[in-house]
């Protein structure tokens, strides 16, 4: 297993090599169903984290990842997904962690079966990073991974389910190039907020926005965000649909108005930033505590 990621490694932390990969694999990234935030989100996640990074973290991460790119690395639990799913068997299923949005209490199924899901493998990968002792082959794949995992469970739908697969069943009027709520959430959201301006750009001019609010949100744990995420997703991503209710499921083909694709832009904004200023918080707190 490690010297199957020690092979990827190589290639993840050679920027153009990366490009290549993430060209030959385009087709992979567009057509699959869980994938959360997309390209550009995932981007835009890495690179407000690396602007995050204490002095202390950055150097232990050059240390680690010499000449590392988050926003690329960030990528690299998606590209790589079926090859991953081969070595670390059920990794597929660690980008999320979905809590039902209407399940009555006491009644809920389990969101995190085997211990498959993002939580769990956010904890454990954060106590990997930390570690000294363990080779340096591992704690650079928990790095990689974490700037992946932590990103996903701020996508709401990487932390909700409706008896839907997290949004993938509902279909929706084409829209940024989706068809599905999910996929929608995963990227027509982002691309609507982007509007054609350059991710680093949006990130930079983002993070300076809510600079005063960094701190209130650079706290908690994994499990917090995912509340906060499955809450997001009742309140917002399901609730507004038409038609929804939790009795039922949707059928048929649902429009997103104006109305809602203007709240879920609002509510993407922040939980980029609120993702990137997380990861930030994890890598900052595990390198730095490193022993």
């Amino acid at each position: 297993m490690q010297n199957a990621f020690a092979t990827h490694i190589k290639r993840v932390i050679m920027k153009n090599v990366i490009c290549a990969t993430l060209l030959g694999a385009a087709a992979l990234l567009h057509s699959a169903q869980t994938l959360a935030w997309g390209q550009e989100g995932h981007r835009i996640t890495g690179y407000i984290a690396q602007s995050l990074l204490s002095p202390e973290a950055r150097a232990a991460a050059e240390q680690l990842i010499p000449d590392a790119d988050f926003s690329e690395l960030a990528l690299y639990m998606d590209v790589h997904k079926r090859e991953l799913k081969v070595t670390l068997p059920g990794s597929d299923t660690w980008h999320y962690t979905d809590i039902e949005v209407c399940s009555a209490p006491g009644n809920e199924s389990d969101p995190c079966p085997n211990g498959d899901c993002a939580t769990v493998k956010i904890d454990h990968y954060t106590k990997v990073l930390a570690d000294t002792t363990l080779p340096a082959a591992e704690r650079k794949q928990a790095l990689i991974f974490l700037l992946h995992l932590v990103g996903d469970i701020h996508q709401p739908l990487h932390a909700a389910d409706h008896h839907d697969r997290g949004g993938n069943e509902v279909r929706i009027a084409a829209l940024a190039g989706t068809h599905n709520l999910h996929a929608y959430w995963d990227s027509g959201v982002v691309r609507g907020l982007l509007g054609g301006q350059d991710e680093h750009d949006w990130a930079k001019q983002a993070v300076a926005t809510n600079q005063a609010r960094l701190a209130e949100w650079q706290q908690g744990s994994a499990s917090d965000w995912v509340s906060e995420s499955n809450r997001y997703a009742t309140g917002t991503v399901y609730a507004s649909l038409p038609g929804f209710a939790c009795e039922t499921s949707l059928t048929g083909v649902v429009t997103l108005d104006d109305t809602y694709q203007s709240a879920a832009q609002t509510l993407a904004s922040q939980q980029l930033v609120k993702a990137g200023a997380r990861i930030a918080y994890v890598l900052n707190h595990a390198l730095q505590t490193a022993h």
